[in-house]
C-alpha cells in the first residue's frame, strides 16, 4: 500500500510538498532564531539563502551544495558536486563550534540538551550529535508540525538568554537527579558539558576514529574473537584498563551508528580516548548518557 501511495506523479508531488515544507521551516528558523541554525549555505551567488523564492530553492541543487572553499561548514577533502545536503533531512546546528574553522568556541550548547528539551515538549528528534540535531522529514510532516518545532526552538533560545533554572527547562531530568543539579541554570549546564567536550576535543576524536591512520590494530580474526567470547574466554575490565587489550565485542556509539572497534581489534588510540570522554560525561552529567 505504501509503495502504491508513492507511485507516479502523486508520489512525486507528495515528496515535493515535503521538500517545500522543509525549505519553509528552514526560513522560519533563520528569521526567528539567533543561535540555532539550519545546516545550509549562508549565501548563494552572494545573496542570503533565505532571500530566494521557495519554489526556486526546491528545484535547484545549488541551495544544498557543498562548494569547495566555502566556509559555512569547515569540511574539506571533497570535490565539486560531490556532496549535497538532503533537503528532507532537517539538520540544525547549535552554538559551540566555529563553522569557519572547526574550532571550539568559549561557550556552547550541546545538542543533547536541546534534544531533551524538545522531548519534554512532545517533539522527538531522530538523533543528535555534539552540536547538531536531526529531524527526518516525510510527507506526514505538515507545516503545523514544523511551526510547532520552530516555536519550541524560539522558546529554548529565550530560556537560554534568560539563563532559566534547569528545573524549568528540563523538569524530568532535574527531578531524577535533583541532588546533582540543585540550583543549576540552563547556561551553567551547557557550559559544563561544552567544556567537557572541548577539554577532550571530542569532535577531533570523532574524526580520527574513522580515518585509516587511526584505526585500531588487528590482533585476531573477528570470528575467532567472537567464538572466544561465546566460550567465555574473556575478561571484563574497566575502560581505563582496556589499553592494549583485544576487543571481544564490537563498540558502537550512536550517532554515527558505525562500529569503531570490532572483535579482534586492540583497544587504544582515538577509540579509547573517545569512549573515556563519554564515560566521564556519563558519570559527571547524569541524565545525558549517549547511546552505546
Amino acid at each position: 500500500i505504501n509503495a502504491k501511495m508513492h507511485e507516479g506523479v502523486s508520489g512525486r508531488n507528495m515528496w515535493m510538498d515535503c521538500v517545500v515544507n522543509g525549505i519553509n521551516a528552514r526560513k522560519l528558523i533563520l528569521d526567528n532564531c539567533q543561535h540555532i541554525r539550519p545546516f545550509v549555505p549562508e549565501l548563494v551567488d552572494g545573496k542570503p539563502w533565505q532571500s530566494y523564492e521557495t519554489a526556486q530553492i526546491a528545484v535547484d541543487l545549488r541551495f544544498f551544495q557543498f562548494v569547495p572553499g566555502e566556509h559555512w561548514h569547515s569540511f574539506e577533502g571533497y570535490a565539486e558536486n560531490q556532496y549535497f545536503v538532503d533537503p528532507c533531512k532537517l539538520l540544525l546546528t547549535t552554538p559551540g563550534i566555529d563553522a569557519r574553522n572547526g574550532e571550539y568556541e568559549a561557550f556552547g550548547v550541546p545538542a543533547t540538551i536541546l534534544a531533551n528539551f524538545l522531548r519534554e515538549n512532545g517533539v522527538v528528534p531522530e538523533k543528535c550529535d555534539l552540536n547538531s540535531i536531526l529531524f527526518l522529514l516525510t510527507p506526514a510532516e505538515d507545516m503545523a508540525k514544523l511551526q510547532q518545532l520552530v516555536a519550541l526552538l524560539v522558546r529554548f533560545e529565550k530560556l537560554l538568554e534568560s539563563d532559566a533554572p534547569l528545573a524549568e527547562v528540563l523538569p524530568s531530568i532535574y527531578k531524577q537527579h535533583e541532588e546533582r543539579y540543585a540550583g543549576y541554570t540552563l547556561r551553567q549546564l551547557c557550559q559544563e558539558m561544552h567544556d567537557l567536550y572541548a577539554r577532550h576535543n571530542v569532535k577531533q576524536l570523532q574524526k580520527e576514529m574513522f580515518r585509516k591512520e587511526h584505526f585500531p590494530r588487528v590482533s585476531m580474526n573477528p570470528q575467532e574473537a567472537n567464538y572466544a567470547y561465546l566460550r567465555g574466554e574473556v575478561e571484563l575490565v574497566r575502560l581505563p584498563d582496556a589499553e592494549g587489550r583485544i576487543a571481544a565485542e564490537g563498540a558502537l556509539p550512536y550517532p554515527p551508528g558505525v562500529l569503531c572497534v570490532v572483535p579482534g581489534e586492540i583497544w587504544g588510540g582515538a577509540v579509547l580516548r573517545y569512549f573515556s570522554a563519554l564515560e566521564e560525561g556519563i558519570n559527571l552529567l547524569p541524565g545525558f548518557a549517549p547511546e552505546l
